[in-house]
């Protein structure tokens, strides 16, 4: 079971099946690995690519292509976004801010927000409690 378990946490994913999805540990991750493992193809809208997850929080890299990322909000928990590739736009709250990489916002939940982006980019996002994979609490605005 325990190597069944790093498997999916090597992989990125957090597991749907219960009996798959352990108790939090501490991990240690390489991003850039992560991403290169799971890269965003041109049939993918977008990726994410889980990084792990705590008992009030939780990690994913967001791979997105150049364009629009429909507006929604987070009913239970918020977000921290980190620009580690490429720029663009985020709107939060019907405010439209410029992003790059290195950039970071925090978003409360149940504010709406959305991107716009001008390349390929990657952000990876903490979220507090859980953006678990299998429990989102995502509800799209558009």
């Amino acid at each position: 079971m325990t190597a069944q378990l790093d498997e999916h946490y090597q992989k990125g994913f957090i597991a749907s099946d219960p009996e798959l999805d352990p108790k939090p540990q501490i991990r240690i991750v390489n991003i850039k690995k992560m991403i290169e493992a799971d890269k965003l193809t041109d049939k993918d809208v977008f990726k994410r690519t889980y990084l792990g997850h705590a008992r009030m929080s939780s990690a994913f890299v967001f791979q997105g292509h150049k364009g629009p990322f429909k507006s929604h909000i987070h009913v239970s928990h918020d977000e921290i976004g980190i620009v580690l590739s490429g720029s663009g736009k985020v709107t939060v709250g019907g405010v439209t801010y410029s992003v790059n990489v290195g950039d970071l916002w925090i978003i409360p939940a149940n504010i709406p927000h959305s991107g716009e982006f001008t390349e390929p980019t990657n952000v990876l996002f903490i979220s507090s409690p859980q953006d678990h994979p299998v429990h989102q609490d995502r509800i799209w605005q558009e």
